[in-house]
């Protein structure tokens, strides 16, 4: 993918010949913390909800008859419009989204909002939602990056139209940019049409920063419970604030994350949790990255009875980790893992917009991915100890809904 700055509009494109749909993605760099929880991911789902030129139901036939697949998405770091259609198709596709962008009337804000709030209300229903939704605000305090749903649903009859407006607005006051994967006929001439046509996607040389940066909430383990009495199993989330992709420590965190538990059938979790010791339902270990932080987490579905020992057990294989080197074919498995997993998700033209746009907007450069993959390579066995040590020594969160009887020793 090449990049290009033309007139301060930064316009990323790939050229990928014999496919029959493009795809374009609008990424917009979030920078300032929400006046309330819940206002960008309002704001992604009604800029499809009708402009000056179209309503709603317009809107929807328009996107229908002509093929185009579109989508908004607001994240914690940027929101983005996402678009897949036809190569003959672009013309209308642009011009389409260029009203979304700029002539969104959010004239659906009420109805919007009892749609997101029956939404969240359903979603909390699920204990698994309810339990990871209170891990991740204890984990980020007041930080931006704890807009979970139930912050969402406490804020959500506070925000008015105009707050929505005025996110809008701050959209176009930082970083920005156009991503396009497909079969078009020349960079020069792609180039020339967004220079023309979208001058409102010009943008800083840099990314904004977030105003507020995060401060770890607690110095301590904590622990919280949810009661549920008629829960038939329990879930388990413990978990750490981590350095991000934007560390030294990403690739190794990357590294002991699928060997420990997010490699499926061969990580040690499931081995020696479900199979062996017969704990779980499900498990797993996730690392996350933000643009400020990340989350590595473990997961266990486990049987009320199993709580303490569940625990014990993620504590077990972290100590395995840290005190004996892991052998060379596991190590080996773990980074050829990764590997696959990129290549997996770099696949289609949307795939590889999504990607690439993402790591652009973040600032890791367009070379980001071949980097990682070196930085994966060069992990040694040394590497993981020194993750798994590192966790074991750091304040862990963690997050039990279970039978109250069942947590009462714990």
């Amino acid at each position: 993918m090449k990049h290009y700055q033309n007139n301060g509009i930064n316009i990323l494109l790939e050229h990928a010949p014999k496919t029959p749909r493009i795809s374009v993605s609008f990424f917009f760099k979030t920078n300032k913390k929400e006046k309330f929880y819940g206002v960008n991911s309002l704001l992604a789902r009604l800029l499809l909800q009708g402009t000056k030129t179209y309503n709603a139901n317009e809107l929807a036939l328009a996107f229908e008859n002509e093929c185009i697949d579109i989508t908004t998405k607001a994240k914690q770091d940027y929101l983005k419009f996402s678009l897949v259609f036809l190569n003959e198709d672009f013309n209308r596709a642009m011009e389409l989204v260029k009203d979304l962008i700029l002539n969104s009337t959010f004239d659906d804000f009420e109805k919007e909002i009892f749609k997101m709030k029956g939404e969240i209300i359903s979603d909390l229903d699920n204990p698994k939602m309810k339990l990871t939704d209170m891990f991740v605000k204890s984990l980020y305090g007041e930080h931006p990056y704890s807009s979970t749903h139930t912050k969402i649903l406490e804020d959500l009859d506070k925000i008015t139209k105009q707050d929505i407006i005025n996110a809008h607005k701050e959209l176009f006051n930082c970083f920005k940019s156009i991503v396009v994967v497909g079969d078009y006929e020349n960079d020069e001439k792609m180039i020339e049409y967004f220079t023309s046509n979208f001058s409102f996607m010009k943008s800083e040389n840099q990314p904004c920063e977030i105003e507020d940066i995060f401060k770890l909430p607690f110095k301590e383990d904590k622990i919280i419970k949810i009661t549920k009495n008629d829960a038939s199993q329990a879930q388990i989330i413990q978990g750490w604030l981590v350095e991000s992709f934007n560390s030294k420590l990403s690739a190794k965190i990357a590294v002991l994350n699928n060997i420990l538990g997010s490699s499926g059938l061969s990580s040690r979790l499931f081995v020696n949790l479900r199979d062996k010791q017969g704990l779980a339902y499900t498990v797993r270990s996730q690392y996350e990255t933000l643009a400020h932080s990340a989350i590595f987490n473990m997961y266990i579905g486990t049987a009320p009875i199993n709580i303490q020992k569940s625990l014990d057990g993620f504590k077990n294989e972290l100590q395995k980790l840290a005190d004996t080197p892991v052998n060379d074919e596991e190590l080996q498995g773990a980074k050829e893992n990764i590997q696959g997993r990129l290549k997996y998700f770099t696949q289609n033209n949307s795939q590889i917009a999504a990607v690439d746009g993402y790591n652009f907007i973040m600032n890791l450069g367009l070379d980001y991915n071949e980097h990682f993959m070196k930085e994966i390579r060069e992990v040694n066995k040394s590497d993981v100890q020194e993750i798994a040590k590192m966790l074991l020594s750091m304040p862990k969160l963690i997050a039990i809904i279970a039978p109250e009887n069942a947590m009462e020793n714990i």
